[in-house]
């Protein structure tokens, strides 16, 4: 059973992610970690002890990183207990619709029942597991709805792979409680690529959204977000606070982010890495200290800056790069 799963865990695996591609990394001259998913493990349990001794009940929701719950393929049960300890909540995709960018499809039973099998370890622990199947049709909206539900999962059903706008139709679960945890939440809204909304617009829009948990980007119009502004956002129109969260990936660097340095591209420094071509961005070795540096622990670094801001947590994406480097370097 270990070894078919773990054949399957690396397929699933290299599936996963929003902003993950389907091409392998090459070697590095860099130093390598003697395990690429215990160093992904590590850098998460670093992001949470950072952020608990900084700001106290700041949640991290992790984007992939399913394989890294099951004891499979060279994964350790200590790297399974570190991520239950790490994080406060798990979030996939395509677990009944869309998988391998087929928007519409079903998932396959073996890779559903894989998801599955994943997810029951956090869910068993107590943390919430949120899915976005990707539809095209009201009846396979309603389809995955009922097939989460069962699971246990907080869903949602979106049309729009992209992520860059808002639904028009109302979530279901639509409450007036106070949001003060991922596990209180009941539906949520993923709006990474705000566009299409000029910044005035966009506020409006997401202040009159019900959603219990916003999941949206620091940065509108090339400017972070203030305190004020999230503030703002943090209350539903309904009555109740709700939950903002920002995205910070740790596993590719984007040329967009401020962070970025023009000469980087003629000459890449040794902790980036090959270029996911479906997004522009760049993968990154992400154990080494200077890509962690740009992450956290500095009044400028991506997280301390979300902090500041006032997110209530964040959404850390591409955690699966750990199966790019894997499979590149046994090549």
């Amino acid at each position: 059973m270990a070894g078919k799963m773990g054949a399957l865990l690396r397929k699933i695996a290299l599936g996963l992610g929003l902003l993950t591609a389907s091409s392998a990394l090459g070697s590095s001259e860099a130093a390598e970690p003697v395990a690429y998913d215990t160093a992904m493990v590590d850098l998460l349990g670093s992001l949470h002890d950072y952020v608990q001794v900084r700001k106290p009940g700041f949640g991290l929701l992790a984007n992939g990183g399913a394989p890294l719950y099951l004891p499979y393929d060279g994964n350790t049960p200590q790297n399974a207990s570190k991520m239950l300890q790490s994080l406060d909540g798990q979030l996939v995709e395509s677990v009944f619709y869309g998988s391998d960018l087929k928007d519409g499809e079903e998932t396959s039973k073996e890779t559903s029942d894989y998801y599955k099998l994943a997810l029951q370890v956090p869910l068993q622990a107590g943390l919430p597991v949120f899915n976005i199947d990707y539809v095209q049709t009201e009846a396979q909206k309603a389809s995955s709805r009922q097939k989460n539900d069962r699971c246990g999962y907080i869903s949602w059903a979106s049309t729009r792979r992209n992520l860059d706008a808002i639904p028009q139709e109302q979530p279901a679960g639509i409450n007036d409680r106070d949001i003060r945890r991922l596990g209180d939440v009941r539906n949520f809204l993923v709006l990474l690529n705000p566009g299409n909304y000029a910044r005035k617009e966009y506020f409006a829009r997401l202040e009159q959204s019900p959603y219990d948990l916003l999941i949206i980007d620091l940065y509108c119009e090339d400017r972070p977000l203030t305190a004020a502004e999230v503030l703002r956002l943090q209350r539903k129109p309904q009555g109740g606070r709700r939950l903002v969260y920002a995205y910070m990936s740790v596993g590719e660097a984007e040329p967009y982010r401020a962070y970025w340095r023009p000469e980087w591209q003629a000459e890449p420094p040794a902790w980036l890495a090959g270029v996911n071509e479906d997004w522009g961005s760049h993968r990154v070795r992400y154990w080494q200290k200077e890509w962690q540096a740009i992450l956290y622990g500095s009044p400028t670094a991506y997280l301390d800056t979300i902090m500041q801001a006032g997110f209530d947590g964040a959404f850390l994406d591409v955690i699966d790069v750990y199966q790019y480097f894997r499979e590149g370097s046994a090549k």
